[in-house]
């Protein structure tokens, strides 16, 4: 494909042919990766048997290979005993990452200080978006540069490979977005019922 196309319209097109084969591969990437997660949720419905709810390992295994996320196993049958349970272990994966899991008292915490504050979470809300709006800026100015560097062959692979990296960074920001909102929204909420239950094991 990217010799036809540079074949048709010289080495001018040469930068402008490689992005274009580079998104197509992102393209199907994306969708190759939503295909895994479909599979992930055939086999964890093929593999949910809920009489062994009460086996910590089997139980811990079987969550991670659906979200991708290790969760105490606490911690999934307290998402398991909410009234949308599904729902609840799709937040808590996504919460994960953000918050401090201490083993030993069983407890969370927020990883990061700025995520303890609540008007410093609904800001946060707001920072992936920024981020995610500036890299894509940058990415478009990089890759009109490099388009219109016609007589300078190192200038327009810099300037290409830069703007493929600040796409591949603002996604990331759009990755993180679910999670910040998330955060806002209810991390305060699980964060007290979790530690609210590891009292109540820790006194049985």
């Amino acid at each position: 494909m990217l010799k036809d196309l540079v074949d048709a319209g010289g080495s001018g097109l040469l930068v402008p042919a490689v992005l274009f084969v580079l998104v197509l591969y992102v393209i199907r990437g994306a969708f190759s990766l939503h295909g895994r997660k479909s599979q992930h949720r055939k086999e964890f419905l093929d593999l949910w048997d809920a009489d062994r709810i009460g086996d910590d390992l089997w139980l811990e295994v079987t969550v991670r290979h659906l979200f991708g996320v290790y969760l105490p196993a606490h911690v999934i049958r307290l998402a398991l005993s909410h009234p949308s349970s599904s729902q609840a272990l799709l937040d808590l994966s996504e919460l994960w990452p953000l918050l401090r899991y201490d083993a030993s008292s069983r407890t969370v915490q927020w990883r990061s200080k700025r995520h303890r504050s609540l008007s410093s979470k609904k800001l946060a809300r707001y920072v992936p978006l920024v981020w995610y709006f500036a890299f894509a800026i940058l990415g478009v100015m990089s890759a009109l540069i490099a388009y219109h560097s016609d007589q300078n062959a190192l200038l327009r692979w810099t300037y290409s490979v830069l703007s493929i990296v600040l796409f591949g960074c603002a996604m990331t920001h759009v990755a993180k977005d679910d999670a910040i909102k998330l955060a806002a929204e209810s991390g305060d909420v699980w964060i007290y019922r979790i530690n609210a239950e590891a009292v109540v094991l820790d006194g049985c």
